[in-house]
């Protein structure tokens, strides 16, 4: 009895083994996975298909070392790995570099273009890093920095590197003076000049004078010339900047540029928030363009033709930034107040502008009958992000 037992549970065990090990074969489980990689390898990522890719393996360029003062430049690439087409857009660069040349904005799927950024080695002997920002519509890659670094070095210098007129009252004159100078060449002489912008151009005289080698400001240096620039005067107050290029015989950097900059003042001073008086700068910082902003500022007018002082916005640049004054408010015989507005009304649409030199800031220009301050110039930095 119980033998026969034991033979049924033995041959109800095998039956189910079998059941299993026949299905099992005709399901081929083996077969389901195969299929499933097949599909997947084969079908192109569904992400990758619905946007566009912004693929930039190079984002620094290191240049080694070059001469200060001169230019280099260098082209990096962008490519659309992606399904849809690739917007590239130049949001800003640092004061040290320009992009001078995007080949398209537009960038199909599978193409590339190159972006070629320049730089002036304007700094002093030294490490050196500036760079642009792009925008793209690649949701991953909607920001993308570009740097080139390295060492800038000279065998010439300019000393001081930097043309710089202190305070100087209306109508005054005032001159300053930097040495070109070699450590290698044994003569150095300065063949022509040329100012960047022509209107200040206008209110300086250029003296070159040759120097005896014991003069130099440099121990090391065997040659140099001694370039003074003389401010003629002028009746407009604010801050001023331009570059001084000078075409000199130097066989390694025959370009040198020199920062000319300074600041004219009169009767008429400006301060509130953001306001720098030694730069003739208005900082608004970020504003997010659905939000505008408002800077309250005050005009003082000292003197005494302070209370005769008519004043009116002439210029605002770029025309969405707006400039209003307000009522006069007498505060003595000799000192008047008047408030000045400087707003980006909300909706102004995304713009950066920013750097140096001010010929990409914004700016505000005012005029007044007061022969001690006929223009104000405003500098005004800002960025408009969306």
């Amino acid at each position: 009895m119980n033998s026969l037992l034991k033979l049924i549970v033995i041959s109800a065990l095998g039956g189910v083994a079998l059941g299993v090990a026949v299905a099992y074969v005709e399901v081929q489980p083996w077969a389901v996975t195969t299929l499933t990689q097949e599909r997947t390898e084969s079908s192109p990522p569904r992400e990758k298909a619905s946007r566009p890719q912004a693929d930039m393996p190079e984002r620094t360029f290191n240049f080694g070392k070059m001469e200060r003062g001169s230019k280099m430049n260098h082209a990096f690439k962008i490519r659309n790995t992606g399904g849809q087409p690739l917007h590239v857009e130049v949001a800003s660069t640092t004061c040290k570099c320009t992009v001078g040349d995007l080949e398209k904005n537009e960038i199909p799927p599978n193409e590339e273009t190159e972006i070629l950024l320049e730089w002036t080695a304007k700094t002093t002997a030294g490490p050196f890093r500036h760079g642009a920002t792009l925008t793209t519509n690649d949701p991953k890659n909607s920001r993308i920095e570009l740097h080139v670094e390295g060492d800038v070095v000279e065998s010439s210098s300019v000393y001081p590197a930097d043309l710089v007129f202190n305070d100087v009252s209306v109508g005054e004159t005032s001159e300053a003076s930097v040495y070109v100078i070699s450590n290698l060449q044994s003569d150095v002489n300065v063949r022509d000049y040329k100012f960047s912008d022509d209107k200040l151009a206008k209110l300086f005289d250029v003296e070159v004078t040759p120097l005896d080698p014991n003069d130099l400001p440099r121990p090391e240096a065997v040659s140099g010339v001694k370039v003074t620039a003389k401010y003629k005067g002028s009746t407009s107050i604010g801050r001023f900047s331009c570059w001084l290029e000078l075409i000199t015989n130097l066989e390694k950097n025959p370009s040198r540029t020199v920062l000319v900059v300074g600041r004219i003042v009169g009767d008429v001073s400006i301060f509130g928030p953001g306001w720098s008086a030694r730069q003739g700068l208005l900082r608004m910082g970020s504003v997010r363009s659905g939000d505008g902003k408002k800077v309250e500022l005050n005009l003082a007018i000292r003197g005494e033709l302070a209370q005769s002082t008519e004043i009116e916005v002439v210029e605002t640049d770029p025309p969405e930034l707006k400039a209003t004054l307000g009522d006069r408010r007498i505060i003595n015989e000799q000192l008047v107040h008047m408030p000045l507005t400087v707003k980006l009304p909300a909706g102004t649409p995304p713009m950066v502008r920013t750097g140096e030199p001010a010929s990409t800031d914004a700016r505000i220009v005012l005029k007044s009958n007061n022969p001690n301050a006929s223009e104000i110039q405003m500098r005004v930095q800002f960025t408009v992000e969306p």
